[in-house]
């Protein structure tokens, strides 16, 4: 006679494992910053400086003005301490100021692109093939969704540098 055995697995430690293994984890964390940034620096400075992007531990943010830009270069250590307390952990390492449009999003997430992201053939088999391990459906998508958000702030960084 066969016993029945019960597997056990902690779904948690599966997901954080996943996304470590992908280097998602750490565009997670800095995707955290627009939920703490308001807190953060209050609200007068939230309506006038929002995140923009985070690349490689670097914190960019558009300001409004260049008086703005200038007043919060002088804050951006105390900034950066205050994010990364917020968050738990050093995720911030540095900020850089930028003049650009700021638009407050109602929930504190990032402000997406509402134009649609077309991906060429390598990038589609790039993606396709990292989420190749993820079983699960719905943490496939979100992970793809970042995945294609990533290559959307790539490709508007080349444009400025070009």
């Amino acid at each position: 006679m066969r016993t029945k055995r019960t597997m056990h697995f902690n779904v948690r430690g599966v997901v954080k494992g996943t996304l470590h293994r992908l280097n998602l984890d750490t565009r997670m964390r800095e995707y955290a910053v627009w939920g703490v940034w308001d807190k953060a620096v209050g609200d007068a400075i939230a309506h006038q400086a929002q995140p923009a992007f985070v690349r490689g531990g670097i914190l960019f943010v558009k300001c409004s003005s260049s008086a703005w830009m200038q007043q919060l270069h002088f804050m951006k250590g105390k900034i950066r301490d205050e994010l990364n307390r917020l968050l738990g952990q050093e995720v911030v390492k540095e900020i850089r100021f930028q003049i650009g449009p700021v638009s407050r999003s109602p929930a504190g997430e990032p402000v997406v692109d509402q134009q649609e992201v077309v991906l060429d053939d390598a990038e589609q088999v790039r993606i396709d093939e990292a989420l190749r391990p993820l079983e699960d459906p719905e943490i496939r998508e979100i992970a793809r969704r970042i995945m294609i958000k990533g290559v959307s702030v790539h490709r508007k960084g080349k444009r400025k540098t070009s």
